[in-house]
């Protein structure tokens, strides 16, 4: 695959991707990171007006996109015996990892890389989980097929086989162990919640937050667009201090363009 078809696969799963200079892992442009695309035409775009980044790595935006990696380093820390006695202290099947997308870093550390399902909150973003091990939620990660100095990152399992975050990554954020069942999740927001927003607006310190949350609930039960868009004005006004109108219109896309992606999906997954 050349570098647009590992850019293509990753737009087509929500991911926000940005470029970076070449051998090197961030952008120096203004905003950084934060100069990511879900759209291939617009990104094409921006590398035409930043032709240095023509040749560029390829990174994902996590705090824009619907996905969290669990990042495992070899090179300074052993996290992998840190994950693998996690698992087995906590019961969790180590194939956990090898189920989903994993890239290798160019330090021999591995990337395990999970969908979050419209509608759900991400995992905390959290350093050093346990020994050797991240949590992203939150900061950019170089991808397939970058290259560094001392090496590429190269892909492990194929794209096709990433999964949805399960409750394990949850509770390695947190700090838990897995008494629940695998296949259920704690979401940061519940719906009592939800409808305390509605009730009392966005909570100063986690407006944003919460703001994605609701948006992606109602995209997630089949709301129209245009009523999702008003009643999270509405929301907003109700607020003490109200998002700025762009922030808010920034919010909704972002859920908005998540749950098309999604959905386009799992169309294209149900066919032969």
């Amino acid at each position: 695959m050349d570098k647009w078809d590992y850019i293509r696969q990753y737009q087509q799963a929500g991911a926000y991707v940005f470029m970076a200079l070449p051998n090197q892992k961030y952008n120096a442009v203004e905003g950084g990171f934060n100069n990511s695309f879900a759209d291939g035409d617009e990104l094409r775009q921006w590398i035409t007006q930043h032709p240095e980044y023509q040749n560029g790595n390829v990174g994902i935006d996590l705090s824009k996109s619907n996905l969290v990696v669990v990042d495992i380093d070899k090179h300074e820390q052993n996290g992998m015996a840190s994950i693998l006695a996690w698992f087995k202290s906590h019961n969790v099947n180590p194939d956990t990892l090898q189920d989903t997308y994993v890239e290798q870093t160019p330090t021999g550390g591995l990337h395990a890389f999970y969908l979050i399902p419209s509608g759900q909150d991400k995992p905390k973003h959290v350093i050093n989980a346990i020994k050797g091990v991240d949590v992203l939620s939150n900061t950019a990660v170089m991808t397939a097929p970058s290259a560094l100095t001392g090496g590429q990152y190269r892909q492990i399992t194929t794209f096709d086989k990433i999964k949805p975050v399960p409750t394990c990554v949850y509770d390695l954020a947190n700090g838990l162990g897995t008494d629940r069942p695998s296949h259920t999740y704690k979401a940061k927001y519940s719906l009592a919640d939800r409808w305390k927003m509605t009730i009392n607006g966005f909570v100063t310190g986690e407006r944003n937050n919460q703001a994605m949350s609701l948006a992606g609930y109602l995209f997630a039960i089949d709301v129209t667009p245009q009523d999702i868009y008003d009643i999270m004005q509405t929301v907003n006004e109700r607020s003490n201090e109200p998002l700025p109108d762009h922030e808010l219109n920034t919010v909704y896309m972002s859920a908005r363009r998540r749950e098309e992606k999604k959905r386009a999906r799992m169309n294209d997954y149900g066919r032969d």
